[in-house]
Formats: structure tokens, C-alpha cells, sequence
């Protein structure tokens, strides 16, 4: 050690200063002002000490040096075993918090809106898996016309929903693991579910406003097999297009002096309500997911109070 150092205070060293302090707010209110216990009073007028160079420490003596943040450092405290003795007794101090506090003083704040916003991934992406699946079953109402017409968006919302599903259970893995490995796949994949659930938003709106009416004219005259223009009649109760005479498939339930209007107005209706439908609830669900997405980004590496260290061979107490 050169001289000029002797007087110096290493209160601004950043590893130093992160060693010190307690983790949390809530561990904080649980440790105290710092001195309050009588083995861990201050060294607040102890400086860097070049005669201090004790190999030995006391048991206090390493809890100071973990969790007072008014400690000053000595000549053996920057030493690799020094540091790797800190380290230690910062690692020995929240061990024993973990096993004597409750789960609510130990989580921190990041902990608790990361799984807020991983149970409401886990929500919303159920709610839409039981309504996708309802309408691939037939448990709703023009379900088989849905499916008939509209499969590419009950498919995408299926797929975007269960992926959502997979990714909140991974989610909440990580969380309760206390895994950035498990976060970070977590934060990975909400990237697919938004572009999916904005995909079904897109699409349904595309349809729904450009030019509806015009659309489902043409492809009732031009595209529409048999069977599919007597699936509209018999879901909707109606007879050709604009009336029986016009472009009607003809059964037991539909001939030409039949007095059933045609289905141009109610299948109008009936694709508008389900396409706005389907882009309102998508795009309504664009915010939430980006919430999702900006919590898993800001939270992820703060799931604990561990602080990390980028020094080879200092490991938290629960990877060890």
C-alpha cells in the first residue's frame, strides 16, 4: 500500500457500500438503526488502517462487516480473502434471515409485482384458452360458423394463449425459485405471446374495416361452397343472400316461396359483432401485456435482495 492511502475511507467503494446495507426496506425495519445491537456498533471514526492487518475475525465482527452500513474498511478488508470474508458474512446474515423470517418480510418489492404480473399473465391467457377451446368444442352460440370462417383467429388466439399460460407457469418458477435463468426465459417469451394476441387484433380489424359488406357479397356469389352458404342459413335462419331467390341453397328449410328474409342483414351484423369482438378484446390486451413485459424487464434481476458480484467464485449461500 502506498502512504497517500492510509487516511482514505472506503465509504464510496460501490461493492463495499452494496455489502453493507441491508437488502431491503422491510430488512431494514428488521435489523434496526445500525449500532442497535451491542456487537455491531459503528466503527464511524475508524479509517484505513495500515497496522490493522489481523488475519482472524470475530463472529460480530464478520456480521458488521455484512450488514453495517456505517463500517469502514481495513487493509485486510481488500485482500481476495477479505473480500471472499465479507462476502461470507453477508451470505451468513441473509441465510438466517431466510430461515427465521416470513416469506412477506424476505420478498421484495420487485418479488411482489413480478408476481402480480405473472399471476395476471396466467389469468387473462386462461380466460382466452377457455373461450378459444369453447369455440373449437361447439359450447357457444354460431360456434361452427366461427370455426367455419374465422379459424385462423380461434388458432392464433389458442396457440397465444397457451404459450401465455406456459410462460406465466415459468414465470412463477422463477419467481418462487428465486431463478434468473427461469426469469430470464420468462421475459424472453412474452415477446411472442404480445405479437400473437396483436396478430388476432390486426387481423380481425383488417376485416372488420375495409369494406365488410362488400366482402361478404362477393365471396357469398363467388367463393362460398354449397355447404357452406346452408351453414349459414340454417345457424342464422335465413334463405339465400339478399332473399330466397338470390343465390340460395335450396333444403327442406330453404326454397324459393319460403317466407325467410334473406341473410345479407343479419350475417353483416353477425360478422361485424364477432370481428370487432375479437380486436377490441386484443388490443384491449395490449397494455396489460406490455405492463407484463416492462415488470418482467425491470423486476427480473431483483426477484431477492442478493446482490451479485461479478468476481469469480463468490456464490450466494443458495448455490452453494
Amino acid at each position: 500500500m502506498r502512504a497517500g492511502y492510509s487516511d482514505i475511507s472506503l465509504n464510496n467503494d460501490p461493492l463495499t457500500s452494496e455489502l453493507r446495507r441491508p437488502a431491503s426496506p422491510a430488512m431494514r425495519a428488521y435489523h434496526g438503526p445500525a449500532g442497535a445491537a451491542g456487537n455491531m456498533t459503528p466503527n464511524s471514526g475508524r479509517s484505513f488502517d495500515a497496522r490493522d492487518n489481523s488475519s482472524s475475525r470475530s463472529s460480530a465482527h464478520n456480521l458488521a462487516i455484512g450488514t453495517d452500513r456505517n463500517y469502514n474498511m481495513t487493509q485486510s478488508d481488500m485482500t481476495l480473502e477479505g473480500l471472499a470474508e465479507r462476502w461470507n458474512a453477508y451470505q451468513a446474515w441473509w441465510a438466517k434471515q431466510y430461515k427465521e423470517q416470513p416469506f412477506y418480510r424476505i420478498w421484495t418489492r420487485s418479488k411482489w409485482i413480478l408476481l402480480f404480473s405473472a399471476v395476471l399473465l396466467l389469468g387473462y391467457s386462461g380466460a382466452l384458452f377457455a373461450v378459444s377451446l369453447g369455440y373449437m368444442l361447439g359450447h357457444f352460440e354460431y360456434s361452427v360458423v366461427v370455426m367455419e370462417f374465422h379459424s385462423n383467429l380461434i388458432y392464433l388466439a389458442l396457440g397465444g394463449s397457451i404459450l401465455g399460460i406456459l410462460s406465466a407457469i415459468m414465470g412463477l418458477i422463477g419467481i418462487f425459485k428465486e431463478n434468473r435463468i427461469w426469469l430470464s426465459w420468462y421475459t424472453i417469451v412474452l415477446w411472442p405471446v404480445f405479437a400473437i394476441y396483436i396478430s388476432v387484433g390486426y387481423i380481425a380489424f383488417r376485416r372488420a374495416k375495409n369494406h365488410l359488406r362488400v366482402h361478404l357479397k362477393d365471396e357469398w356469389v363467388h367463393s362460398y361452397s354449397r355447404e357452406q352458404r346452408l351453414l349459414v342459413q340454417r345457424q342464422l335462419k335465413c334463405c339465400g343472400y339478399q332473399d330466397s331467390m338470390y343465390f340460395g341453397e335450396y333444403d327442406l328449410r330453404c326454397f324459393p316461396m319460403i317466407n325467410l328474409p334473406g341473410c345479407q342483414h343479419k350475417y353483416n351484423l353477425y360478422e361485424d359483432n364477432v370481428l370487432t369482438t375479437a380486436w377490441t378484446i386484443s388490443f384491449g390486451l395490449a397494455p396489460v401485456q406490455l405492463f407484463v413485459m416492462i415488470a418482467a424487464l425491470m423486476c427480473s434481476n431483483h426477484v431477492d435482495g442478493m446482490l451479485r458480484s461479478g468476481r469469480p467464485g463468490l456464490k450466494s449461500f443458495k448455490e452453494k
